[in-house]
């Protein structure tokens, strides 16, 4: 058996926002009605004359498709793009929007929000988790996380105050009867969202404080500068139910 690695074979484009719809649909036969190609599907379709593979995803919080284009038409597939969308001000848009974009939903980065010593249980990711499936790599390890639970979860947050935005990797305390400062969490990603008008971001706390919706931790600043509010946020922060996904 021979495993050849096609990383560089394609380059993807996402094509997100509420017209993204009526763009593409300038630019394949394909059907990208709603009912023909739901969200979280796949389809592989011709754009602008290329043969792609074009996924219905969501990690902007919008309507929005991933293109996969052979890598030597990346640049005549996103020049189609940009000329289809002129009519709707399409504008390009890079990775710190489309990071901002996707803690408004409370998407998690691999490797960002969670390291190799992360499990999906732990992650708030336990739908991911087949453990009536035959056995398989790390299964045990996993049966006892659901059976006890974990130590820590993954969990969304508010600022208390919101223009003060913690910066990543900035430690979680809780201060003692003696006035010391234990650390219990960490913040693993945050940013300022200008839809909603606050800090938003996602960290690691002990499980039982991160199943309290709403409950108060404080977050230690760069400098000892002193402690910032933050409140637990179960859920996305945007759009909560999902329907600019799916429309």
């Amino acid at each position: 058996m021979h495993i050849t690695d096609l990383t560089e074979v394609n380059a993807a484009i996402n094509l997100a926002g509420p017209q993204s719809r009526a763009v593409l649909a300038q630019l394949t036969p394909l059907d990208v009605t709603n009912a023909a190609f739901p969200y979280m599907h796949v389809r592989d379709a011709e754009v602008a004359g290329v043969l792609c593979r074009i996924m219905r995803i969501g990690f902007t919080g919008e309507l929005s498709y991933e293109i996969h284009v052979p890598a030597g038409y990346t640049q005549h597939v996103w020049d189609a793009l940009l000329a289809a969308g002129q009519p709707h001000n399409i504008l390009p848009f890079a990775l710190e929007a489309q990071r901002v974009l996707r803690l408004e939903k409370g998407h998690i980065i691999v490797s960002q929000d969670t390291d190799a010593a992360t499990d999906p249980i732990a992650a708030d990711m336990a739908w991911a988790v087949k453990l009536d499936k035959p056995d398989f790599l790390g299964r045990r390890s996993l049966e006892r996380v659901s059976k006890e639970g974990p130590s820590q979860k993954l969990v969304g947050f508010k600022m208390a105050q919101p223009n003060v935005v913690a910066e990543e990797g900035l430690q979680i305390v809780k201060t003692g009867a003696d006035g010391r400062l234990t650390i219990i969490g960490w913040v693993s990603s945050a940013r300022f969202s200008n839809t909603l008008g606050e800090s938003i971001g996602l960290c690691w706390l002990p499980a039982e404080l991160a199943e309290q919706a709403g409950a108060s931790f404080n977050i230690r600043l760069l400098n000892g500068v002193g402690l910032a509010e933050a409140r637990v946020h179960h859920g996305p922060f945007y759009d909560p139910d999902g329907q600019r996904l799916r429309m």
